[in-house]
């Protein structure tokens, strides 16, 4: 037995093929070629970064530079989280044996 649906899609179906298609005009048709040229040549972020990843390493799949430069960030990154932010003080200086001497400006009056 046939569901009420799978009629009504034959019954729509059999009215579809019924119906003709106007003909697009060759005036339309240049115009919409147009517009899609136009929009092709438009620049966007997309195309911007692409040229860009082409530019630093031609001919390679985008995640290669991605990946190269997401490295490169966490790198920097332990760098900037693990480097001393203060010069030693004193104390530190000469228990390692620098011969930091108290009394000498190390930049801090500039």
């Amino acid at each position: 037995m046939e569901h009420t649906d799978d009629r009504d899609d034959a019954a729509l179906d059999r009215l579809l093929e019924t119906v003709t298609l106007p003909a697009a005009t060759a005036s339309l048709e240049r115009r919409i070629l147009a517009d899609f040229d136009r929009l092709a040549a438009r620049w966007t972020l997309a195309k911007g970064l692409r040229r860009a990843l082409a530019a630093i390493w031609p001919d390679a799949p985008v995640w290669q530079p991605a990946c190269a430069l997401a490295g490169a960030a966490m790198i920097g990154l332990c760098v900037a989280a693990f480097a001393p932010l203060e010069p030693p003080s004193a104390e530190d200086a000469a228990t390692v044996g620098l011969g930091f001497n108290a009394d000498v400006d190390v930049g801090h009056g500039v």
